[in-house]
């Protein structure tokens, strides 16, 4: 999503970060773009709900509204592939069901109109990103490396903002009325991101 620097995400449990990861490492043994290769500290497993320019400071402070109806189930389904500057995307379908919506709804609300596109309900395609990149000759073979990996639930646990211009992620903490943003330090060890 060229030009989009803010985005508001959700990240998972351990056992679901590990299962990703896997799959990851999978697609890096492999030869194969991954998201594994990405060093940076914030990157990690996530499910994408808003991408934008910019985040206004009023829709900022309301967010952890948004961040009190976490955790949540959610059911990480088949392999997806979406088409990107002459190259593939691959990820997990993230199944939509009314938890889910009603929280991105919930966002979009919050964040108001200007964010990407491809994050607008009714057109927000949720998933989890494995890798980016792939050549139209590398698509079987990525394919292969995660067609064992079967459909799971995982736990959506938090509400992460990101700002690639500043280069850091936090944690939106949970408000039972109008929210604040505090920033935590990491729960555990990550590798660059990437919607």
């Amino acid at each position: 999503m060229a030009g989009m620097v803010h985005a508001l995400d959700v990240t998972f449990d351990r056992p679901t970060d590990d299962r990703v990861r896997a799959e990851w490492d999978a697609l890096r043994v492999a030869g194969l773009p991954s998201l594994a290769r990405h060093t940076g500290a914030s990157n990690r497993p996530h499910l994408t709900l808003d991408s934008r320019d910019r985040v206004a400071p009023e829709a900022e402070a309301e967010l952890g509204v948004v961040a009190a109806r976490l955790p949540l189930d959610v059911r990480v389904g088949t392999v997806l592939l979406f088409h990107a500057k002459q190259r593939w995307v691959l990820a997990r379908h993230v199944v939509v069901d009314r938890p889910l919506l009603e929280l991105h709804e919930h966002a979009q609300s919050v964040l108001g109109a200007g964010g990407s596109p491809l994050t607008e309900p009714g057109r927000w395609v949720p998933h989890v990103t494995l890798a980016r990149g792939l050549t139209d000759a590398q698509v079987p073979e990525a394919l292969a490396a995660v067609a064992d990996s079967p459909p799971f639930t995982a736990r959506a646990l938090r509400l992460r903002r990101w700002d690639q211009q500043a280069g850091r992620a936090w944690e939106v903490t949970g408000q039972a009325s109008f929210g604040t943003v505090a920033e935590r330090p990491p729960q555990e060890p990550s590798t660059g991101r990437s919607l």
